[in-house]
C-alpha cells in the first residue's frame, strides 16, 4: 500500500477531513514524515492556515490494518522489569491526576470508567487500582476481540460490542486515541454515545503547537506518521468539541514523555530501554521547557454531555 509522489501532494478535503464544521479551512503542506510502520511510505502533514489543524495524508480508508498484531509503539505488551516499572510511574502520576481533574459530582458515588482505545492496558489496570479504594471500575475496550495480556480477567469490552454499553458509563477516558482516525468527528461520536447523558469525557492528544516539533521536525515523536492521522491545536479541538454539542468543562494542559521516543527517531531506532530511561533522565527538562513557554505536548479537555 506504499503512497506515490502525486498522492503526497493532493491536499485534504476540508468538507471530509476538518475535525470541525468550519468552512474556512486552507490546508499548507507542512512537510514529509517518515512511515514508523514500514507499511504505506512517507506521508505529508498538512496544516490548516486559519484553525492550526493538521492532517496526514493520503487519507487510509481503515487504518486497522496498522495494529493488526499489537505490534506498534501504542501496544508495547513486552514491558517488563525496568521498563514496566517506568511505566508504571508514570501512568500512576497520570491516573491521579486524571482523576483529580474530573469535576467534583464525579465523586460523589463510584464511577464507572470505560478506557477507550485502551491500547496495552497498563494505564487501565493502574487507573483501576487507583479508583478501587472509593469502589469505582475501569472497563477496557479497544478493536481486538480478545483483551491485551494486561487485562485478561479484567473488565474488557471490544469496540464491536459497544453499542451494547451505550449511556452506561459515568466517565469516559480517551486518552491519544482521536489522532488515530481520519474521521475524528466520527470517532468523538462514537466515545460520546458510550457515555451517560450528564457524564464526563476525558480527551487527551497531542498538541500541534508544542514546541519539540519546532524543534525537531518531522522527527518529533507525535506526528508518528502513519498512525497519526489528526493532529490537533488547541483551537481545533474546541472547535470541535463544541460542534459536537459537548460542554468544555476545561482544557489542561499535559506534559507527555515523549523525549525518548524523539531521539530512538533522530537515531533511526526503535524505542528500547536505553530510550526510555533517556526519556525519563530528561523529563523534568520536558516539562519546565514546556511550562514555561506554555506549549505542551499533550492537551487533555475535560467534557460534559449535556444531559
Amino acid at each position: 500500500m506504499k503512497m506515490t509522489t502525486a498522492a503526497l501532494s493532493q491536499a485534504p478535503d476540508p468538507a471530509t477531513r476538518c475535525p470541525s464544521t468550519m468552512p474556512r479551512c486552507d490546508f499548507a503542506l507542512l512537510g514529509v514524515a517518515p512511515d514508523m510502520s514500514g507499511q504505506v511510505g512517507p506521508q505529508a502533514i498538512w496544516r490548516c492556515q486559519q484553525c492550526g489543524h493538521g492532517l496526514t495524508m493520503p487519507a487510509l480508508p481503515d487504518p486497522a490494518f496498522l495494529y493488526a498484531a499489537r505490534e506498534s509503539q501504542d501496544f508495547q505488551p513486552e514491558a517488563a522489569g525496568l521498563e514496566r516499572a517506568i511505566k508504571r510511574w508514570f501512568f500512576r502520576r497520570q491516573a491521579r491526576r486524571l482523576i483529580a481533574q474530573l469535576p467534583a459530582d464525579m465523586h460523589r458515588r463510584p464511577m464507572r470508567v470505560l478506557d477507550f482505545g485502551c491500547g496495552s492496558g497498563l494505564f487501565t489496570r493502574v487507573l483501576a487500582e487507583e479508583l478501587a479504594p472509593s469502589g469505582g471500575t475501569v472497563t477496557g475496550a479497544d478493536f481486538h476481540a480478545e483483551a491485551p495480556p494486561e487485562l485478561v480477567g479484567q473488565p474488557w469490552i471490544p469496540m464491536a460490542e459497544l453499542s451494547s454499553a451505550r449511556g452506561r458509563f459515568d466517565v469516559v477516558q480517551a486518552s491519544h486515541v482521536l489522532e488515530h482516525d481520519d474521521d475524528s468527528r466520527g470517532l468523538l461520536a462514537r466515545i460520546a454515545a458510550t457515555v451517560r447523558p450528564g457524564g464526563v469525557l476525558v480527551l487527551e492528544v497531542p498538541d500541534v503547537d508544542c514546541v519539540w516539533a519546532r524543534v525537531f521536525g518531522m522527527k518529533w515523536d507525535a506526528w508518528y506518521a502513519p498512525f497519526h492521522r489528526s493532529h490537533f491545536s488547541r483551537s481545533s479541538l474546541c472547535a470541535m468539541l463544541i460542534d459536537a454539542g459537548l460542554d468544555i468543562v476545561a482544557i489542561h494542559d499535559i506534559c507527555v514523555p515523549t523525549m525518548g521516543r524523539t531521539l530512538a527517531n533522530l537515531m533511526g531506532r526503535k524505542n528500547t530501554l536505553p530510550f526510555i530511561l533517556a526519556g525519563a533522565a530528561l523529563h523534568p527538562l520536558q516539562w519546565g521547557v514546556e511550562a514555561l513557554g506554555h506549549t505542551p505536548s499533550a492537551l487533555r479537555a475535560v467534557v460534559r454531555k449535556p444531559l
